[in-house]
Parts: structure tokens; sequence; C-alpha cells
């Protein structure tokens, strides 16, 4: 989803995957994602927004909805394909990769959001230069990730004992790229599908975007809306979950 060369995506072969799960009314996009997006973002009518990485239009048809005037692109030709298919709104969408707004003019969106991605593109850094060319003067960039510091790609989990569950993470600092495999009940190499994803700590977030000139102005971890059925770990589950947020929000803002 980042290769400045590379047509294809990983994501193109779960399009069809990722759109049904989106379809589900408990899913976390639908129940901590969208509401908790929508007012941090409170959007006004008219506000220029571009959707970076927009998968398929899930989100920059709930901006449009409300008012917003949107553009949104997304690498994968069959998530955009599918975006277009099912899109209710006026939403401009474009194939392209995270890295080239081609279509955007200098200074002239207001916002940028960038839901669940972040975390799946390699070269942050050139994607950061693209949304400072493209946003107006103390334009914004709202991203949402998973919680850097509590879920981290085969190095995080949850551990029970005593009657306590806790989060445990065997590594943090170090960054690193990790294949997910999205089928893992899937016995068929042929029929196996697997994403990419990259890890970084709070730090490295923190760097490239002072390099690049932006500055955190809003920060809120978000916790899973979940809860366990009756059992012996109940409670302690659903405290762990109100306790330990698995999703991150970040402002940031464009420095004069």
């Amino acid at each position: 989803m980042n290769n400045k060369n590379k047509k294809d995506t990983s994501w193109n072969s779960v399009a069809s995957w990722y759109d049904e799960l989106l379809k589900e009314d408990d899913s976390y996009q639908a129940k901590v994602v969208l509401p908790n997006l929508l007012r941090v973002l409170d959007l006004k009518k008219g506000e220029k927004v571009y959707d970076l990485a927009c998968g398929q239009g899930y989100f920059a048809n709930v901006f449009a909805h409300m008012g917003a005037e949107v553009t949104a692109s997304d690498l994968s030709k069959n998530l955009i394909e599918t975006a277009k298919k099912n899109s209710k709104e006026k939403v401009n969408f474009y194939i392209t990769p995270a890295h080239r707004a081609q279509f955007l003019k200098d200074n002239t969106i207001d916002t940028i959001v960038i839901v669940l991605a972040v975390q799946n593109i390699e070269n942050v850094n050139e994607v950061l230069v693209e949304c400072k060319r493209v946003l107006k003067k103390e334009g914004r960039i709202v991203l949402v990730l998973n919680h850097p510091a509590f879920r981290i790609p085969q190095a995080s989990d949850w551990y029970f004992a005593d009657g306590v569950q806790s989060r445990i993470i065997s590594q943090y600092l170090s960054p690193s790229k990790i294949y997910i495999d999205m089928t893992p009940g899937e016995k068929n190499p042929k029929k196996k599908i697997k994403t990419i994803s990259f890890h970084r700590s709070l730090q490295d977030y923190m760097k490239v975007f002072s390099k690049n000139g932006f500055a955190i102005t809003r920060l809120e971890e978000w916790i899973s809306h979940k809860q366990s059925g009756a059992g012996p770990r109940q409670l302690a589950e659903d405290k762990a979950r109100k306790e330990i947020p698995m999703f991150m929000c970040v402002e940031i803002k464009k420095l004069g």
C-alpha cells in the first residue's frame, strides 16, 4: 500500500471481506471509531475533507452526508470500485498511492482524515509531505490508529491470571514490519490472504510529525465497546477493556 512503483496492494485481496465487516452494526468502526471521530472532527458544512486511504468509502460517505466536500483515495482498485458502487453521496474517489494526491491543488484542504490506515503505510514521511502540501494554513490531519502501546501485532496479547485480565507486551520501541494472516483457519495456501502492518512507537510518530512541521493539538485513547458473556472471566475482562485502550486518535495541525 506504500511502494512508489507498486500498482497493487495487499488490501485488494480482502476488499470483499472488509466491505462485509463494515456492514456489521457491531463492528469497531461503527460502535467506537465513527461516533468518536465525528465528535472530534465536528465537521462544518462545506468543509473540504480528504479521506486518505479511504478503503471502500465507509467514512467518506458519512462525511459527505454531513455536508462536507469530500475527496477520497486508496491504492486498492478493488476497494475504490466498491466505494464507487456503494456510494450514496457525492464523493470524488481516486486510485492512488498514499503519498500522491496529484488531483488536489496546494493549500486547498481543511481536514485530512486517515482512519486505521497509517499502520499499513510504510513511507509515512512522504505521505506527510504530500499532506502538508495540500492542507490550508493551519489545516489539520486526524489520524485513528490501533494503539501503538497496546496493540502490537504478534507482540501483544491479553493475559488472565489470579482473577485479573492484563495486557502483555513483548516488544514496543523497535519498529517492525509484520505480515498479518487474515485467514487463519484456511489450510489451502492458494486461498491464504495476508496484509502488512507496520508498528511504530509513540516517539517514532512524534519525530515524523515534528520533522514535517506538524504539532499535536489533540490526543484521545478509545476503549473497546465489547462486553464479555457470563463466565468466570467476565468482570475481569470487562474491567480491562475499560482500562486499556485499543485505539488512539491524534489531531495534528500544520504550523504556519
